[in-house]
């Protein structure tokens, strides 16, 4: 193993203060079909590929979200593989990642299907799923949606299950169309690591007949657009095959050995955000879960970064920063939760856990790119960054350096005034 020397910081702000957040693929073709909180730009990956002085042939996602580093390498030609534990998100993807739509059958079927709304006026009943908060009744105070909206989200899933067969590659597409609009009909916003109540949500008065538009125009007006658009575009690669739906901590075992040219990915950050609840409505609503069960197996298998579960104690790696931080923690009074500590350890665990395993699947020479953010606790900084950066080096990793994207504003849970440094950990693999 090459001896680790000091690692590089430079402030790459200028750079990518603007590409390390899903917003600049608001307006791009495809890449807008959902807009997720989280995530990086599609021009982020694209200049991160141009910095190679060869053109890399295949690409790692082991964190894949919505899936912008696949369609990013599908568009130049690169083969991906991809991971993502969610299958809400793993939909998105694989739906963004078909080329095979045929832009006047789609448009047939959302004139069959605006013409089917129009004339639903019928009752449905509740949905059976055990969580009781989603839905308007006598024996509630506060619900998330409406009797109206839920009518009319009712009509749209029902036409949806109607489509025949030959049609069945176009029902991801309009379930995506539905899933987008969920927390807008809602009563509720995403309030960072939660969803909370609108302010005055009393007075929503969303009908069923504006859930209907909102659906139909998002259909035509967007996913219609954006398929006519690429319709003579036929990829190179088809990256809809290379993608997986599970925990990268295992998955990663089933990639080809000295395979991996570059990994673009951003993990979950240490913020105790947790994406299971935060895309709760998305879940339900769509039919990915309907008991509490199935809810928490599917928190579990994410990659530890919340308190949402107990957590259990685990054997951390063994880095002087890492070591410091807990320290530090044991030495303050009572956390906002006790399970933080092992929150910590099981990130760190589990992401050294990522690397070694990632390692015998890269090429010889290959590069990795992070992004990843700092968090803290206790009112202290925990320099992620650098941690995972060390902890990559112990696995057989070069850390040429961290590049700082931007600096973000830490929650109220974090108990620090500071800001927070967004960063883009460089790793060369190195040999063993």
């Amino acid at each position: 193993m090459v001896e680790a020397k000091e690692i590089l910081y430079k402030d790459s702000r200028e750079l990518y203060s603007d590409l390390v957040s899903f917003a600049g693929n608001r307006y791009q073709p495809i890449h807008r079909w959902y807009s997720l909180v989280e995530g990086f730009s599609s021009e982020f990956v694209r200049r991160l590929i141009g910095e190679q002085s060869i053109m890399p042939k295949v690409c790692f996602d082991p964190f894949m979200g919505v899936g912008t580093t696949a369609l990013t390498c599908q568009d130049l030609g690169v083969k991906c593989f991809g991971i993502e534990n969610s299958p809400f998100f793993y939909d998105v993807t694989r739906t963004k990642l078909r080329s095979d739509y045929d832009p006047d059958e789609f448009a047939v079927l959302i004139d069959e299907f605006e013409i089917y709304l129009n004339s639903c006026s019928h009752s449905h009943p509740l949905p059976e799923m055990e969580t009781k908060t989603l839905f308007q009744t006598n024996e509630r105070e506060r619900w998330i949606f409406n009797e109206p909206v839920r009518e009319g989200i009712s009509d749209i899933l029902e036409k949806m299950h109607m489509l025949p067969i030959e049609a069945n590659k176009y029902f991801s597409l309009f379930k995506l169309a539905i899933g987008s609009h969920l927390v807008a009909v809602s009563n509720v916003f995403r309030n960072g690591k939660c969803l909370s109540f609108k302010k005055k949500w009393e007075d929503n008065n969303t009908q069923r007949s504006d859930v209907h538009s909102l659906f139909i125009n998002y259909c035509r007006n967007v996913l219609l657009v954006d398929i006519r658009s690429k319709a003579n575009n036929i990829p190179k690669v088809h990256n809809y095959v290379n993608v997986m739906r599970g925990d990268s901590r295992t998955l990663i075992n089933s990639l080809p050995e000295n395979s991996i040219d570059i990994v673009i990915s951003s993990p979950p950050y240490l913020n105790s955000r947790d994406y299971t609840d935060i895309y709760r409505l998305e879940l339900w609503m769509l039919g990915y879960v309907s008991k509490f069960n199935e809810e928490k197996k599917l928190r579990s298998s994410a990659l530890t970064s919340h308190v949402q579960i107990a957590v259990a104690d685990s054997i951390s790696p063994n880095i002087q920063e890492l070591n410091e931080f807990l320290t530090h923690l044991e030495t303050i009074g009572t956390l906002w939760n006790k399970n933080i500590p092992n929150m910590i350890k099981g990130y760190f665990s589990d992401m050294e856990s990522i690397f070694e395993n990632l390692h015998p699947k890269l090429k010889e020479g290959a590069m990795v790119y992070i992004n990843v953010s700092n968090s803290a606790y206790g009112n202290k900084i925990c320099e992620v960054d650098t941690i995972l950066a060390k902890i990559a080096e112990t696995k057989g990793y070069e850390a040429q350096e961290i590049r700082t994207a931007r600096y973000i504003n830490s929650s109220k849970q974090q108990e620090i005034a500071s800001k927070l440094r967004e960063s883009v950990i460089v790793l060369k693999k190195n040999s063993w």
